[in-house]
């Protein structure tokens, strides 16, 4: 073994064990598949990560005595303190892998190291996982005494060779592909995310990189929404940035990208996920259940009309890797055959599992309209997947230990043959290291352990019984808020009103329809600011074509009895045909009777003057508003305003005054001509009448 400084190293990120003042980092661990005639090599830095200076630094490989048994033992090593506990078996050195590195290591101050030992000089024995660690031991120079252990870093080596009788575990590989779909129903781009991505070096044209290299061996399933905005990247584009709208520079990237993707499907299978994988739950939630029929059913037509041929089945990817019934039974009825979960939303009998066996990732899955299949992604290989990868070290950890978990699920003692393991990220919108997951494909075809196995061998696969796990209050507030859906059902109906009226719905309809839908993507749940701008985006875009048609009316309309007719101009400044009613609110309503127009066909670029009847109860002016009318009568877009008069009320005030006034006169006149006619009866100088006895 070497041990070599290094300037300016890069700062070691792979977490020391706790208790440790050295953090042992191991930056490359080789071969992938060990086997009796290759060479163990390990290379990698020691760091001070104390406050004091270390002396007498010195490494040494050692290697466990016996192979694990268990799956759960690599979760308690992999964080396992400094002395190993309990969690770390018993372990011998290496012979011929240690060294003293001379002179003292400052802090902060980093060395590296690297060695390499013929794997029949390991003494490795039986077939399994064993563990590999790398110690380093010192001596604080503030305090006197032999050298102790101050860092080790573990991980963990499978050894299978020829002759081991392994059984081989079968491994599906979901591959994903979606992304962030902020494009609005123009077909603009709110932000660079997507196009970025389809560049040398960006998320999805890793991916893709990557899966060509085994095609056959990965299981695809992409969003056709993906396809969709990548095809009109390629032929041109419009994008957001600091607020202006420029034309997008990365349309040879996109068409490079399709053309990977489709050499790389070539003879292969495809599975579709839902139109921008849409959040089903939170859409069935918000009363959208006919949204998540639309994403499903106009997946096949999408993605074909994207690649040129004919696609498989849409399977739904479960965001959290569960599902509610209600979803699961909407999906269902929507025509999804499979839904993809994490192992821990249905897990296993006790009976199944009994030995710690790990039973294939298949399970039936209950529906209104019969069993389903459930994919079961195995946590701990999803664990593994999604473990940091920003540094050399991280990857090789990450890689080691998803090893490990398969080799130990192989050497599982009375464990059936022919079992079929479901490996896939847990975030659908994954961005591995291409070293790490093109190293793991690289292993799933030449392991002892491992064979690779399609999407359909893992639907042949045996089932056991399992138990389905709630939902549960996690799973709900995971979803899409619904202060967010609101918005996105405001839309909805707004476009729908739209539609209804239009002559030709289906050259505006569509476009707003699918943006809809790329609003509702699960996406949304990790980027909720971009959600919000898209769903505001589209508003705006479906409230200035309703504003398109609009009312012209206004002032005051003066009755001259309590009836009357009431003209209304309507204005059409969009560019089609529209059918459309209007009628006359009043507030209070009980002070208006009026019946709505319909069928008033109004030409773009025309207007159209109507009269409505209207009859006004009371004398004091009435304020209406005159509401355009979709063919069903729902109010469409905002309402002009006028005031009514009524005089008929006015005229029977005067008719009243005058009658009374009339009235008056006439007992006034009467009670004068009694008073006359009296005085002249009785003259001067009468005798009184006589008084009653």
């Amino acid at each position: 073994m070497a041990l070599v400084p290094v300037a300016n190293a890069p700062v070691a990120s792979a977490a020391p064990a706790p208790g440790a003042s050295i953090n042992v980092v191991i930056d490359s661990l080789a071969p992938l598949i060990a086997t009796r005639s290759g060479d163990l090599r390990i290379a990698g830095r020691i760091v001070n990560i104390g406050s004091r200076t270390i002396e007498q630094v010195s490494l040494q490989a050692t290697l466990s005595d016996d192979p694990l048994t268990e799956r759960s033992q690599l979760g308690a090593i992999a964080i396992a303190p400094l002395d190993g506990g309990d969690a770390v078996p018993r372990s011998r050195a290496i012979d011929t892998v240690s060294h003293d590195m001379p002179g003292k290591l400052t802090p902060g101050e980093q060395e590296s190291f690297w060695f390499s030992v013929p794997l029949r000089d390991t003494r490795l024995g039986a077939a399994g996982t064993y563990v590999v660690s790398v110690e380093a031991s010192g001596v604080d120079v503030s305090i006197s005494g032999s050298p102790v252990l101050l860092g080790v870093q573990r991980t963990f080596v499978p050894w299978f060779p020829k002759g081991s009788g392994v059984t081989p575990v079968g491994l599906t590989w979901l591959w994903p592909l979606t992304d962030w779909p902020a494009r609005d129903a123009d077909g603009v781009f709110l932000d660079d995310q997507t196009p970025a991505a389809l560049t040398p070096g960006g998320r999805l044209a890793e991916l893709v990189d990557v899966a060509s290299e085994r095609p056959s061996i990965v299981s695809w399933l992409v969003d056709p929404e993906i396809l969709q905005a990548a095809t009109q990247i390629a032929r041109g584009y419009q994008v957001r940035r600091d607020g202006e709208l420029v034309v997008g520079d990365h349309s040879a990237d996109a068409k490079n990208w399709l053309a990977s993707l489709k050499a790389a499907l070539r003879g292969n299978a495809v599975h579709l996920l839902p139109y921008a994988d849409i959040d089903a739950s939170a859409a069935r939630r918000s009363g959208l259940e006919r949204d998540v029929v639309r994403a499903v059913t106009s997946a096949p037509d999408v993605a074909q009309a994207a690649l040129g041929r004919s696609v498989g089945t849409v399977v739904e990817w479960a965001p959290v890797g569960r599902l509610d019934k209600q979803t699961s039974n909407l999906i269902a009825s929507s025509g999804v055959d499979t839904v993809i979960l994490s192992s821990t939303a249905l897990p296993p009998d006790d009976e199944a599992t009994s030995g710690g066996r790990t039973p294939s990732g298949i399970a039936n899955f209950g529906t209104v309209v019969g069993n389903i299949d459930a994919v079961l992604v195995d946590q701990g290989l999803s664990a593994a997947l999604g473990a940091r990868q920003l540094t050399e070290a991280e990857i090789v950890l990450a890689r080691q230990r998803f090893l490990a978990e398969t080799a130990l699920i192989a050497v599982e003692p009375d464990a059936k043959p022919n079992r079929i393991l479901a490996a896939a990220p847990s975030d659908i919108r994954w961005h591995p290291a291409p070293s790490l997951v093109s190293a793991l494909l690289r292993a799933t075809e030449q392991a002892p352990w491992l064979r690779p196995a399609s999407l359909e061998a893992l639907r042949r696969a045996e089932r056991v019984p399992r138990t389905r796990v709630p939902y549960g209050s996690d799973g709900i507030s995971s979803e899409l808020a619904g202060t967010y859906m609101a918005k996105v059902v405001a839309a909805q109906t707004r476009v729908d009103r739209l539609a209804s009226i239009l002559d030709d719905p289906a050259t505006v309809a569509p476009a707003y329809l699918s943006s809809i839908l790329r609003a509702q993507s699960t996406g949304w749940r990790s980027q909720p600011a971009t959600g919000l701008a898209l769903i505001s985006d589209i508003n705006i875009g479906i409230t200035g074509r309703i504003a398109a048609v609009h009312v012209l009316s206004s002032g005051r309309v003066i009755f001259s009895g309590d009836s009357g007719r009431v003209p209304v101009t309507i204005a059409n400044d969009g560019e089609q045909s529209v059918t459309i009613g209007v009628g006359l609110v009043g507030e209070p309503a009980a002070r208006l009777e009026s019946t709505p127009l319909t069928g008033i066909t109004v030409d773009p670029g025309r207007k159209v003057s109507v009269d409505l009847s209207a009859r006004v109860v009371g004398g004091e002016p009435l304020t209406v508003e005159v509401q355009l009318l979709t063919p069903s009568g729902a109010p469409y877009g905002v309402p002009g305003e006028i005031s009514l008069v009524s005089t008929a009320y006015s005229r029977a005030a005067a008719w009243v005054m005058g009658a009374a006034f009339l009235a008056i006169a006439a007992f006034v006149v009467v009670g004068i001509g009694r008073r006359i006619r009296g005085s002249r009866r009785g003259g001067p100088g009468s005798p009184p009448e006589a008084l009653a006895p």
